[in-house]
C-alpha cells in the first residue's frame, strides 16, 4: 500500500484527513487522548446545532435527534462487526460493566478474573459482588503491563463465569490480543467482558472474529467523542442472560408512555431505561462516522491504526535519542498509542512529573500524568511537527529542573 499522502488509503493520508477537522491541532500538540479527546470540528457542530435548536424550538425536533442516535447505535454495530440488536448506548464505561457485573446470573461461590492493573471501573465493579458470594480473583500482572495469558489461565477454575480485561491498559499502554485471550476464556467455560475504551477508534475490532462475548467502551478517548456517550455490546445468545438493570419506559417494546406495560424491548436497548443524553449522544455519533469514514474498518488493522503506531515509534525515537526512557511494548502488535516517559536514576518524583505536564502544557503540548511516569497518548491526527514540539518542552524542562 502506499504510503504517499495523496493516497486516502495510507496512514498518512488518512491522519492528515482526520488532523483537518481537528481543530485542537491549530493551538495544542494535544498527546492526551487517553484521558479526555478534543472533538472533531464536525462533532462540535453537532452538538451546537442541538443546543440551537433546544433553545430554539423546546422538543419540536425530538424525533430528528431520536433518529441520529439510532442512526448512531447502528453505525457502532457497523464500527464492531455486531448486530444492531446487540449495542446499547450507555453513559460510559463504568455505567456497561456495571449492567454486565450486576446483571449477571451469580450463583455464590462463583468468580470473576480480572488482571490486577486495571482501572478502578474494571475493578469495582466485581470486587462489590463480594456481597453476593462472587469471589474477585485479581491476576498479578508484570509492571511493564503485560498480561499472562498463563497466569491468566491458571487463575480460572471451574467457578469462573467472566474474565474481564481491557484491551489496552491505561497506563502500560500494553494492547492484548483479544482473540488469543478469547480463546483461552472459552475453552475454560468462562465469559470474556472487554474494556476496550483505550483501543477503540484507534484500532479496528471485529467481535465476531475475536468473539468478544461483552464490550464496552465511553466515546470520549480514542473515539473522539464527548463525555458521557459510550456503547455497550452484547452478543445476541447472552441478551436473555442478563437481568435488566435501572429499567423505565425506554426498556420497554412498546410506547413507554403506557402505565400497564410490562413487555421490554428484545434488544440490547432493554438496558437503557430512561431518557438518552441526546446531545452527547448525536455528538458520539458524528465522531464516530468520521472515524469509520477514514477507513477505521473491523479488519485486524486500518490506516488510522497504522498512523497511530507510527507516530507511537517516531515519538519512542526522538526521546531515546534525547536520553529519556520510553516505556513502550516491545512488540509491535502489543503497542498502542500509549507512551510512557521518565528520566534520570532513581525514579522521577511524582512532584516532577506534575510539573513537567505543567511546563509542557505552557509550551502547548498536552499529557498527563499516571503510573509514576508522564503518559503521551498519540492519534492518528498528530504529526511530526506535534512530536518534535512535545520533546523540545520536556528537553527544556529537564535542563532547568
Amino acid at each position: 500500500m502506499s504510503n504517499s499522502p495523496s493516497d486516502h488509503n495510507s496512514p498518512t493520508a488518512a491522519g492528515q484527513l482526520l488532523r483537518d477537522q481537528m481543530p485542537v491541532s491549530v493551538q495544542f500538540a494535544y498527546f492526551d487522548h487517553a484521558a479526555v479527546a478534543p472533538l472533531p470540528a464536525p462533532s462540535a457542530a453537532a452538538i451546537a446545532k442541538y443546543a440551537r435548536q433546544a433553545s430554539e424550538q423546546g422538543d419540536v425536533p425530538w424525533l430528528t435527534w431520536s433518529a441520529q442516535v439510532e442512526s448512531l447505535r447502528a453505525a457502532a454495530a457497523a464500527f464492531l462487526g455486531a448486530a444492531t440488536d446487540e449495542v446499547a448506548l450507555v453513559a460510559n464505561t463504568t455505567h456497561g460493566i456495571g449492567l454486565v457485573a450486576e446483571g449477571f446470573p451469580w450463583k455464590s461461590g462463583e468468580n470473576v478474573v480480572v488482571p490486577d492493573n486495571e482501572f478502578p471501573s474494571n475493578l469495582l465493579p466485581w470486587g462489590a459482588l463480594a456481597r453476593r458470594g462472587v469471589e474477585l480473583r485479581r491476576v498479578p500482572v508484570d509492571p511493564s503491563g503485560v498480561v499472562d495469558l498463563g497466569r491468566l489461565n491458571q487463575a480460572i477454575d471451574a467457578h469462573t463465569r467472566i474474565v474481564s480485561v481491557s484491551w489496552v491498559g491505561f497506563a502500560s499502554g500494553y494492547r492484548v490480543d483479544v482473540a488469543a485471550i478469547a480463546d483461552v476464556v472459552h475453552q475454560r467455560g468462562a465469559l470474556l467482558m472487554l474494556d476496550a475504551i483505550q483501543g477503540l477508534g484507534a484500532f479496528p475490532i471485529d467481535v465476531r472474529q475475536t468473539q468478544v462475548d461483552f464490550l464496552c467502551a465511553d466515546g470520549h478517548k480514542w473515539l473522539l467523542g464527548p463525555e458521557g456517550a459510550g456503547l455497550l455490546y452484547i452478543r445476541q445468545q447472552h441478551l436473555d442472560l442478563l437481568q435488566p438493570l435501572g429499567i423505565g419506559w425506554n426498556s420497554l417494546a412498546s410506547s413507554g408512555f403506557d402505565p400497564h406495560s410490562q413487555l421490554l424491548k428484545k434488544n440490547a436497548a432493554r438496558y437503557e431505561g430512561g431518557s438518552t443524553n441526546m446531545p452527547g449522544m448525536i455528538g458520539f455519533g458524528s465522531s464516530l462516522k468520521l472515524l469509520a469514514g477514514l477507513h477505521q474498518t473491523t479488519s485486524r488493522s486500518s490506516p488510522l491504526a497504522e498512523q497511530v503506531l507510527a507516530n507511537a515509534s517516531l515519538m519512542a525515537q526522538q526521546l531515546r535519542s534525547a536520553d529519556f526512557t520510553v516505556h513502550l511494548p516491545e512488540q509491535r502488535e502489543h503497542q498502542s498509542g500509549i507512551v510512557g516517559i521518565t528520566w534520570g536514576d532513581p525514579a522521577v518524583p511524582e512532584s516532577t512529573l506534575a510539573a513537567a505536564r505543567k511546563h509542557c502544557l505552557a509550551d502547548g503540548v498536552v499529557l498527563s500524568v499516571r503510573g509514576g511516569r508522564l503518559r503521551a497518548s498519540t492519534h492518528a491526527y498528530n504529526n511530526v511537527d506535534d512530536i518534535e514540539r512535545l520533546v523540545e518542552a520536556l528537553v527544556n524542562f529537564r535542563s532547568i529542573s
